[in-house]
């Protein structure tokens, strides 16, 4: 009997992981398939029976479009990996016979004894398959974050040899990592974040500005309009509830494009023309993060004593399983404003799941109506963050 809860159908889905385990060709786990296929799934989950295939080899044979033969060499080949059991007559005759006491045909009851072995492979397999994914995720980020630097830094520092070296090693990352192992993205990783930090070393070393905003850039809420007003806080399922009044620090502003400017993300709100972290520095926003957050920032900081702009980005990425975020979400918010600033909206999700008056219970729903607001010129993230940052100051210590 198969483990509580499995039915044939997901003996079928395992296949794939069967397949590389004992290293079957493509034809004998095609052929294994139909052996499945051919038996009664009740068989599968009751105790007292076997799933057992009666099928007769020729009939098999004629339905796979193979040779008695070429079907024989797959029956053997089974047998001798230990995925059935070959019990017909002498004269190749299958059936169940006496009442239901004889059953001859090609028993997969010691396929069902190593599914626990195929469950934990499979476990193993979606593990590693994530740890891929979150890899190939970070690099990407940490890839457009040192365009980023790079274009700030070939317009402060053109001539810099920084500047150069980092244009040089940008020239040459890959443009795709679908083929690359674990050990080559975490090098991959481990490079990008050293050109990242070497680029907003030298940032850093250009001359303080006054700290006087640029004219026009405000603050405080922005939308000044009653029909420009529009919500973040996210009911359950993500969305504003009909009716609710805009929350202040939530509240969304009509923008005006500039042009030449990447992504979309550096054209969503008005006035906001310094950088993000000139306005809201690390310090500030890692004392405002949740505790789960500062975690994931100081496992991605390191040494450092603050985040950089490639910490608070990587550290985003990190917590969204925790949040139930859907990998689709953050790359919708990405691409909508831009891989600092959709960190920045996590930041602020996150922070608001433990918000005493108005909590956000869907995390990816919220994520996914940011992005959406922020495409349609709308989102005040700013004004978000100011409201984060303002209540973590008045909080006691």
């Amino acid at each position: 009997m198969l483990p509580p809860g499995c039915t044939r159908s997901d003996v079928e889905r395992l296949l794939p992981v069967l397949r590389r385990a004992f290293r079957l060709s493509e034809a004998c786990a095609f052929t294994l398939l139909a052996f499945i296929q051919a038996t009664r799934p009740s068989d599968w989950t009751d105790p007292a029976r076997d799933p057992v295939c009666h099928a007769m080899q020729t009939a098999m044979a004629q339905r796979l479009g193979l040779t008695p033969r070429a079907l024989r060499y797959h029956e053997v080949t089974l047998e001798r990996a230990g995925l059935l059991l070959k019990t017909t007559a002498a004269d190749g005759s299958r059936g169940s016979f006496a009442g239901g006491t004889v059953v001859q045909g090609l028993s997969l009851a010691p396929l069902v004894e190593r599914m626990p072995e195929l469950l934990a492979l499979a476990a193993e397999d979606e593990a590693e398959r994530q740890r891929l994914l979150g890899l190939r995720r970070q690099c990407s980020a940490a890839r457009r974050v040192l365009k980023g630097v790079l274009q700030r830094l070939l317009e402060s520092a053109p001539q810099a040899p920084a500047t150069t070296e980092c244009l040089a090693f940008y020239a040459e990352l890959p443009r795709r990592y679908d083929g690359l192992e674990a050990s080559d993205l975490d090098a991959l990783l481990s490079s990008l974040d050293e050109a990242v930090d070497k680029g907003l070393g030298l940032l850093e070393m250009r001359p303080e500005s006054s700290g006087v905003p640029e004219p026009g850039f405000r603050l405080s809420v922005q939308a000044t309009r009653e029909d420009n007003l529009e919500s973040c806080v996210a009911s359950a399922d993500g969305t504003r509830p009909a009716g609710t009044p805009a929350d202040a620090s939530l509240v969304a502003a009509p923008v005006g494009a500039e042009e030449g400017r990447e992504p979309q993300a550096r054209d969503f709100q008005r006035g906001h023309k310094p950088h993000w972290l000139e306005t809201f520095t690390p310090r500030r926003l890692y004392a405002a993060c949740s505790e789960d957050m500062r975690m994931y920032l100081d496992a991605t900081k390191g040494h450092r004593a603050l985040p950089n702009e490639l910490d608070l980005v990587r550290a985003a990425v990190m917590i969204l399983p925790d949040l139930g975020i859907n990998p689709s979400a953050w790359d919708e918010a990405t691409e909508a404003m831009g891989d600092l600033a959709a960190a920045l909206a996590v930041i602020v999700i996150d922070a608001r799941r433990f918000d005493p008056v108005r909590p956000i219970r869907s995390p990816g729903g919220a994520l996914r109506s940011f992005a959406r607001l922020a495409l349609a010129g709308r989102l005040n993230l700013a004004g978000s963050l100011i409201g984060l940052v303002e209540r973590n100051r008045r909080e006691p210590e």
